[in-house]
This record gives structure tokens, C-alpha cells and sequence, in this order.
């Protein structure tokens, strides 16, 4: 008995050690989505992506994961290779609900609450979405490339395992600088960095891993940040159109 036991925790242990992490990041076709769960469904482990759309998740090669959220079609993929090396990027589209008139002769449906009422309207929408325009679920992105298959290309072209390198600027401070700042705006990063604005989110991921010091987020020093963007951003839209040239091809 003793002997079986054991085997039964060597087993358990080995199949732990190759557990690995998925760091991964959500997007629709504009921008990240926060609030998606994300389950694990081989090895039962729940997690949800944060304000930035990201998430970590332990898995194994071929585990079955699933997204979930309120307003976009849940997706189904099985864990390959490729989603443990950097920053895996993953898509979800919105759901667009166009139901069918109401005929107000049919018998009134039994009124579902909580969980079982957002389970069941999901399948009726995506039923009669996919029913009435399966073109859709291949439609043509709106900025006229698949703007995820580009920003999973960019991402594989920069991005390595994340280092927690300390005092150095990141990801979140980078988006407020833009956002807050009267020297360093979102118009300057468009208009003179030349970035383009679907591609803000991503820079800020590239420019994170410049590892640049938060000491030049002093006022006196911020003509050598400003040096560092204009030099970072020509090496960043390089990658964006090797990934953009690749993704018409």
C-alpha cells in the first residue's frame, strides 16, 4: 500500500515540475479587455486578467484553457509551445447582439437569474449571430491588417522572458506619463514619436523592456527621456512594419 502511495505522489510531483507559466495579454480589436476570465480547464486553475488585460497563469502543453467575458465570444485553445516564450497575445472579439423581432403571439419564456440567465442569453446571441452572418468570425479587421496577428509578430520580435529589473521605469508609468503629462502627451507620441495610436499599449510593453531608469522621470533630465523615446521609437516602428509586411504576406 505504502508503495503505491508513493508512486502516486511521484507521479503528482513530476507532473507539477512541468507546469509551467502562460503570460499573456488580451486584446480585441482595439485595445486590452480587463475582467476575462481565464480557465485552465485540464488542470481546473481560474484566474482573470487585470486593468492592463494581462494575466499569468500556470499550464502544461496541451491543457485546455477558455475566455470568458460579459460582451465578447468565449474561445477555446489548447496550450502550444509558443504561449510560454515572453508575452503571448490573445484575441477576443465583441459580441454584436442584433436578435431577431420579437413576435409578441410566441408564449413568454421562463425568466432565468444570475449565472443561468448569462449563459443561456451568450448562446442565444452567438447562435443567431453566427446563423444570420458567419462572415463575421472571418470579417475584415478594421484597420485593414489583423491588427492581433501584428501585435503577436511585434511581440515575438522584442519581447524575452520578463526580468523584474528595480528602478527602471514600467508599463503602467509609462501609460500615465502619456496620459498626464503636459511635456510627454499622447499627441506628441502620435504626431512626433510617430507612433501610431492602435500601437501605444505595445510601445509602452517595448519601451518597458528598454529598462530605463525612473531617475529620468525628473524634470531636469527630461530632454534625455525624450532622447531615449525618439531613439527607442524608430527601433519600434521598425519592428511594426516587419511584422506588418509579414502579416501581408
Amino acid at each position: 500500500m505504502y508503495k503505491n502511495i508513493y508512486f502516486i505522489v511521484i507521479i503528482f510531483l513530476s507532473t507539477l515540475s512541468f507546469a509551467q507559466e502562460i503570460n499573456g495579454i488580451v486584446y480585441d480589436a482595439e485595445a486590452r479587455v480587463k475582467g476575462v476570465k481565464v480557465l485552465n480547464i485540464t488542470e481546473k486553475i481560474l484566474t482573470a486578467t487585470n486593468d492592463q488585460g494581462e494575466f499569468t497563469l500556470k499550464a502544461n502543453v496541451n491543457d485546455t484553457l477558455t475566455f470568458q467575458s460579459v460582451f465578447y465570444k468565449p474561445i477555446m485553445v489548447i496550450v502550444i509551445p509558443d504561449y510560454f516564450e515572453g508575452t503571448y497575445v490573445f484575441e477576443l472579439q465583441k459580441i454584436i447582439n442584433e436578435l431577431d423581432p420579437i413576435n409578441i403571439k410566441d408564449k413568454p419564456k421562463a425568466k432565468l437569474f444570475g449565472e443561468k440567465a448569462f449563459n443561456a442569453n451568450l448562446k442565444e446571441v452567438i447562435a443567431i449571430d453566427k446563423k444570420k452572418e458567419p462572415q463575421k468570425y472571418n470579417a475584415v479587421p478594421k484597420y485593414g491588417l489583423d491588427f492581433i496577428q501584428v501585435a503577436k509578430l511585434i511581440g515575438k520580435l522584442f519581447k524575452k522572458k520578463k526580468k523584474n529589473i528595480p528602478n527602471t521605469l514600467k508599463y503602467n508609468q509609462y501609460k500615465l506619463l502619456f496620459a498626464e503629462n503636459n511635456f510627454f502627451t499622447k499627441k506628441m507620441l502620435t504626431e512626433d514619436l510617430k507612433v501610431p495610436e492602435k500601437y501605444h499599449s505595445l510601445f509602452y510593453e517595448f519601451l518597458e523592456e528598454k529598462a530605463i531608469p525612473e531617475s529620468k522621470l525628473n524634470y531636469n533630465m527630461r530632454l534625455q527621456l525624450l532622447n531615449d523615446f525618439t531613439m527607442h521609437s524608430q527601433e519600434f516602428l521598425i519592428i511594426v512594419e516587419m511584422a506588418e509586411e509579414k502579416v501581408k504576406d
